[in-house]
């Protein structure tokens, strides 16, 4: 067992659910989004949760829902983050962006604002079951551009949405796109009564290729969700910074990313959206505690290459890549620690 020194363990990123109320009713939704939860954090709690974050050295901050425009008063806790040296983004389905929402997007110091989009219109309509919402996300890209507001777009797919690719990264050069992240829609939430709608595992390689293609034409700063790899030709080029070239060193959950649901649980990552990764509530203990309390995170924390399973057992970047991401192997096999999406040429 690789066991890690707690100590060692910063949460430099967080994703943290505002809330659970939503005005859409996606299929690919993983949290089954749409009213608010029960006894959701009020803004003076979360704002003393961001002075925790700040205290931990959180860097990193992305706001998601629901729909975060719906969740009152978001902009003064995002505003904190940012004061407090913090890169804040948020990800919206940009249905209801008017005027107030842009002086919230100012005041707020995004360092982008995040729009799901999820095809072309047909598609993305499809998916978002509506048929405005494309014609939504063009009107919000307009006008972010006419305020200067960096744009970054994320793009969920699915086995129909997949042909959309190559018009997807037009579309978005043309409308000035700064930041693209491709991932891959799961197995949970509304996902779970659409799996037939699931990406086919073997068009991973050629989704790799296109994220490296297209970020050596350097328009938009393109990047592999956690889900997308691993270890194929096209590694060093899926998740780097512009300039840098990386590999993936495994599941960063309770080692250098936490999530925070709108009640106040913790989790080592948003996507594993199971009440049985709950580590601990922020009304109960503070964050500082539910980090560095001994036994939480030991998914990451205490490792063990013996429990991979599938193509994963045995596999020799398998103490390195654990697996991948967790939330999709969970989703989709049922363990941790086995991913039928991994694309290095070893494990086909």
């Amino acid at each position: 067992m690789n066991k890690m020194n707690i100590n060692e363990c910063l949460p430099e990123a967080c994703v943290w659910e505002l809330t659970l109320q939503c005005n859409m009713r996606c299929i690919h939704c993983g949290s089954i989004a749409g009213g608010a939860r029960n006894d959701e954090l009020t803004v003076d709690e979360c704002l003393g949760i961001a002075d925790e974050l700040l205290e931990l050295g959180c860097r990193q901050i992305t706001f998601i829902g629901g729909e975060v425009f719906l969740y009152k008063g978001w902009e003064k806790i995002a505003r904190k983050l940012s004061e407090g040296g913090a890169w804040v983004n948020i990800i919206t389905n940009a249905f209801l962006m008017e005027d107030a929402q842009i002086e919230q997007i100012k005041y707020a110091r995004l360092v982008n604002l995040g729009i799901s989009v999820d095809g072309m219109e047909e598609n993305h309509n499809r998916i978002r079951n509506s048929n405005r919402s494309f014609k939504k996300v063009l009107k919000a890209f307009e006008r972010l551009r006419k305020e200067n507001i960096p744009i970054a777009v994320v793009t969920s797919l699915l086995d129909f949405n997949f042909d959309d690719l190559e018009s997807m990264y037009e579309l978005f050069v043309e409308n000035g796109v700064s930041v693209w992240q491709i991932q891959i829609a799961t197995a949970m939430g509304n996902m779970k009564k659409h799996k037939n709608f699931l990406l086919n595992p073997s068009k991973i390689p050629s989704v790799t290729s296109f994220i490296k293609n297209k970020r050596d034409e350097q328009q938009i700063r393109l990047y592999a969700g956690d889900d997308i790899g691993y270890y194929d030709e096209n590694e060093l080029y899926l998740r780097n910074s512009p300039g840098t070239i990386s590999v993936w060193q495994g599941c960063q959950a309770g080692l250098r990313v936490v999530g925070i649901d709108s009640v106040g649980n913790v989790k080592g990552c948003e996507s594993l959206y199971d009440d049985k990764f709950i580590e601990g509530n922020l009304r109960e203990e503070s964050l500082k505690e539910i980090w560095y309390k001994e036994g939480n995170f030991s998914y990451n924390r205490q490792f063990d290459p013996g429990r991979l399973a599938g193509k994963c057992a045995g596999c020799d970047k398998g103490p390195v890549c654990r697996a991948g991401c967790h939330g999709l192997c969970y989703f989709t096999t049922g363990s941790i620690f086995e991913n039928p999406y991994c694309c290095y040429p070893k494990m086909k």
